[in-house]
């Protein structure tokens, strides 16, 4: 009958907290289909229970009589890729085709944010691309020859734990160098300049407190350093990691950090995503 297309996303991306977002060429995939019955799920999403899962229940309501959802996604859960905001995207999104025929991306991102509280991962996953969580999301040029790396632990991190360990409050002299850094980390996306994006993805917020959930996370950044990258960073609240690198070095730089996790006692994946300049779309 209809169905919704929506990519994964890196947050924070380094000192851009909450406010930056680079969207990835894995994918969430629901449709709505004849047949009666709970929605059905696959892929990284297999074996969730529809009563807790945040796209089922925006959508539900409206399913057609003798329809039903069917939700495959490639997406890893609570690895910090935006697997929440891409399914509070498409939900939003599929209900909005359902209802009206129409899809409206500005609302379907305000609805999105409102539910799921994270604008950055939002922003990509409705807009694709690189994306400033403005009042007015803005779309920024990530430079075609930089590349994200990941190493991906099969262990994942609850985001709302990695949330409660965040100081309540940042000294004066701390919010100055999130700032500078994270002014400093748009610019040098942009440009590729590597000395910008090596002083902007070293947090000052979140990285000193998250990092101690994932094993292995310090030796893990030396060796993407080592292999090549610009940076390495937490992609969201973790237990990904993410590293900017050129688009030569990015499998290098993706298995440098994952053999070091996994070396730690980490099992992690390399994985190689392409920016996706796409964002929530209609499947044909």
């Amino acid at each position: 009958m209809i169905g919704i297309r929506v990519p994964a996303s890196t947050s924070n991306l380094g000192a851009g907290f909450d406010c930056l977002g680079l969207a990835l060429d894995m994918w969430m995939e629901v449709r709505v289909l004849e047949g009666n019955g709970g929605p059905i799920y696959t892929g990284t999403v297999e074996g969730l229970d529809p009563q807790d899962e945040i796209l089922s229940t925006i959508v539900t309501p409206v399913v057609p009589e003798r329809y039903h959802l069917e939700i495959h996604s490639e997406i890893p859960l609570a690895r910090g890729l935006g697997s929440s905001a891409a399914a509070a995207v498409a939900g939003y999104a599929l209900r909005q085709l359902l209802q009206s025929n129409a899809m409206d991306r500005d609302q379907v991102y305000a609805a999105a944010v409102t539910l799921e509280g994270h604008p950055d991962n939002a922003g990509a996953a409705t807009y694709g691309g690189f994306v400033l969580a403005a009042p007015r999301p803005a779309r920024l040029a990530f430079n075609r020859g930089l590349a994200a790396a990941l190493a991906v632990p099969q262990a994942p991190i609850d985001t709302k734990a990695a949330r409660r360990i965040l100081p309540l409050t940042l000294p004066r002299e701390g919010a100055i160098q999130q700032a500078s850094r994270a002014a400093a980390l748009v610019l040098g996306l942009m440009n590729a300049e590597g000395d910008l994006i090596a002083f902007g993805m070293d947090d000052q917020i979140a990285v000193p407190h998250r990092k101690q959930l994932i094993a292995g996370y310090d030796s893990a950044v030396a060796a993407g350093l080592a292999a090549g990258a610009f940076g390495v960073t937490i992609s969201g609240s973790g237990s990904a990691l993410l590293a900017i690198t050129t688009t030569e070095l990015q499998q290098t730089v993706a298995e440098a950090m994952a053999q070091a996790l996994t070396a730690a006692g980490n099992s992690s994946e390399a994985v190689m995503p392409e920016v996706s300049e796409r964002g929530v779309g209609v499947l044909e």
